[in-house]
């Protein structure tokens, strides 16, 4: 079953809750100061699912502020965007010049690691999504451009992308390790594409975003062609190498790295999957015609080997 911690300030003294709660948000998420508001005693508990990569909390509370100081006194341990899905209460956000204010069902995304307020004046329960800022910043380029901006749950992309985070957080005590992973990589999918759907973005990029769409769909296509490269994909889509490139520039990442890290994504979601497959047969599967080379890519991206992923699967 998916791995959770259960955490709440019901066991801790009324005296350290305060600081408790800041020590378990810094640690789980980013640094941050929490306080609770007058109207109502300090009171949070948070399930968290998942270990690596995305990872899925449930949260309820009493009325709270949350606030991330510009310099906080110790380094984070997460390097994260967090996507919220508010269930009930009320729910403000700012960070920089923006401001979300939620209702239940409504969705927001804002860079945990930069500046920012969390003002929730009564009881509520909210989800959180946990997403790794590489990995989002691959599926949508200009995403710090679109933090803390609101997501409407009741129609279009946001009322898909909510309904997926809910359902995974309804069944996430029963999904598998590796089904909790495969559920949680279509839910960034999704978060990405509902965060590029809510706002109007000038048309020019909006082409281009359509495009760097099209130019992904066609590489997860083939993925396990070891002959993918950008020629191969220019010439398929009628598109120049050269603009290919600069799609994938403004993303922080070569066309081929984005490759390599699609593969190795489908290396390790197999790892899971294909339990009794051997591991060479899986890298193969996925388009590497070199075991070493990646051996040596899978320990980079992950800090450990294929083999030892599987060992602790098992």
């Amino acid at each position: 079953m998916t791995k959770a911690q259960f955490l709440s300030t019901e066991g801790v003294p009324h005296a350290r809750r305060r600081e408790w709660l800041c020590e378990v948000i810094g640690r789980e998420y980013a640094r941050a100061d929490a306080c609770a508001l007058p109207t109502q005693p300090l009171f949070n508990e948070m399930t968290i699912y998942g270990e690596i990569d995305v990872r899925l909390s449930a949260i309820r509370s009493n009325a709270i502020l949350i606030e991330r100081p510009k310099r906080p006194s110790l380094p984070d341990s997460q390097d994260v965007y967090l996507a919220v899905v508010l269930l009930s209460g009320e729910y403000f956000l700012e960070q920089g010049e923006r401001r979300a204010a939620l209702r239940p069902g409504d969705m927001t995304i804002y860079d945990a690691t930069r500046p920012h307020k969390i003002y929730c004046p009564g009881s509520f329960s909210k989800l959180i999504v946990s997403l790794p800022r590489a990995a989002m910043r691959m599926r949508l380029a200009d995403m710090d451009r679109r933090l803390a901006t609101p997501i409407a749950g009741a129609r279009g992309l946001g009322a898909i992308a909510a309904a997926h985070i809910r359902s995974i957080a309804a069944q996430a005590a029963v999904l598998t390790d590796e089904s909790f992973a495969a559920a949680t990589d279509h839910c960034a999918d999704l978060i990405a594409l509902s965060v590029a759907d809510s706002q109007q973005i000038p048309a020019t990029a909006r082409s281009r975003d359509a495009t760097l769409r099209r130019v992904k769909r066609f590489i997860e296509g083939r993925l396990g062609d070891p002959q993918l490269d950008p020629t191969m994909t220019a010439q398929a889509l009628g598109l120049s190498i050269r603009y290919l490139n600069a799609l994938f520039e403004a993303e922080g990442v070569s066309l081929m790295r984005y490759v390599w890290s699609r593969r190795l994504d489908q290396c390790r979601a197999d790892l899971y999957a294909r339990a009794h497959a051997p591991i060479g047969e899986i890298a193969f599967r996925w388009g590497f015609s070199d075991f070493s080379h990646f051996s040596r890519a899978f320990r980079r991206r992950f800090g450990q080997s294929a083999r030892e992923m599987r060992m602790q699967a098992e």
